[in-house]
């Protein structure tokens, strides 16, 4: 595929995405599953919380039988005008279930997941993304509630409509943003990524600390495409990339022995805390804390810190983490990828990079 059009050349092909769709509701349970990924990532545009874990139980929804899924499936793409408009994906929009064609709904995931002034191709990346993972939930379901999909973050992806986000931006960029997020869309009409031969669970997040995380040390289940890669971002284009948070030792102990009753908090904070585990890419993984080791993805929840990616101190008056980063670490890097597309890569090269293993797939059957 060429640079400037991912998309370009896939023309909607009523049959074929029919056949796609069918398959797509009726996927078996994904690689990996169990206890991980609830949302999409710890995205940009997220107030600070964290995502946990969740089950992809299917859905009664999702789970019709075949010749009714195609029936549907046939009716929509006969009216589509692209790949996208031929799909239709029902959304809780606040507290409210509501049935959007997928381009319109992408829209607003990539409006509110990443900011507008960000690289032409990394917007693609994104709404590769965010395509990818809304398939994905379109097919597992989610135990949260009956619809596909929600707006809030920290369950599914982020969603904002058209007014809301024109009303945030300034006056002067609002038309043009639009349309730079429109194209994106537009550009990649269709495109998604695969992992064996089925969409895959395409979480992102913020920033990293120079290297992704792997599924398996932050959320402690193993999923191929989620493994730890190589991230160029850097405090030089990342706002807040470093952070710090310092703890009282009352409520460090609160916390701690709350959730570790085994951990030996007697003494002054200095005393607290031991040695660091990292990983093979040389990132924190896990603090020894009163003689347990606690992995650190578990202290940014415990903490409310902004990453896993951190080190600790103690003094006298408690513990002070120092972060880089932003988000759980693991799948695409939004800085990442807007610092790849300055050096000229393509948003399927950004995909492909961060999702190790993974193959480009389209709704048009042609991948």
């Amino acid at each position: 595929m060429q640079k400037d059009g991912i998309g370009s050349g896939l023309r909607p092909m009523a049959a074929a995405v029919a056949a796609l769709l069918a398959a797509v509701f009726l996927l078996p349970r994904a690689v990996g599953e169990g206890g991980y990924a609830k949302a999409a990532g710890d995205s940009l545009t997220e107030t600070g919380s964290v995502s946990s874990g969740v089950t992809a139980e299917e859905t009664a929804s999702l789970t019709a039988e075949a010749d009714g899924s195609e029936t549907v499936a046939e009716e929509t793409a006969e009216t589509a005008d692209t790949l996208d408009s031929g799909v239709e994906v029902t959304v809780l929009l606040d507290g409210e279930p509501c049935t959007l064609p997928l381009d319109e709904y992408l829209w607003g995931v990539v409006a509110a997941e990443m900011p507008a002034a960000f690289q032409e191709e990394a917007l693609k990346a994104q709404a590769i993304a965010a395509r990818t993972y809304t398939l994905y939930r379109m097919a597992q379901g989610t135990d949260s509630h009956e619809e596909a999909l929600c707006d809030d973050p920290n369950c599914c992806q982020a969603w904002i409509s058209r007014e809301d986000r024109l009303a945030a931006w300034p006056e002067e960029d609002g038309a043009a943003y639009e349309e730079k997020i429109a194209a994106a869309i537009a550009d990649t009409d269709g495109v998604y990524l695969t992992y064996g031969g089925e969409p895959l669970l395409a979480v992102f997040h913020a920033s990293s600390g120079g290297a992704t995380r792997s599924a398996l040390e932050v959320w402690g289940q193993e999923v191929p495409y989620l493994v730890s890669v190589s991230s160029p971002e850097d405090d030089s284009g990342v706002p807040n990339y470093y952070s710090v948070v310092t703890v009282t030792a009352e409520d460090f102990q609160e916390a701690i022995l709350a959730a570790y009753p085994d951990a030996d908090l007697s003494g002054t904070p200095a005393d607290w805390l031991g040695e660091t585990t990292y990983d093979e890419a040389g990132l924190p993984l896990a603090l020894e804390v009163g003689g347990v080791s606690i992995a650190t993805a578990e202290l940014r929840t415990l903490f409310g810190l902004r990453s896993p990616t951190l080190t600790a101190e103690g003094d006298g008056e408690g513990v002070t983490f120092y972060v880089t980063g932003y988000g759980h670490g693991v799948g695409m890097s939004q800085y990442g990828a807007n610092a790849l597309a300055k050096e000229g890569r393509t948003a399927e090269e950004i995909v492909l990079w961060y999702y190790t293993g993974a193959e480009l797939g389209s709704l048009d059957g042609e991948g």
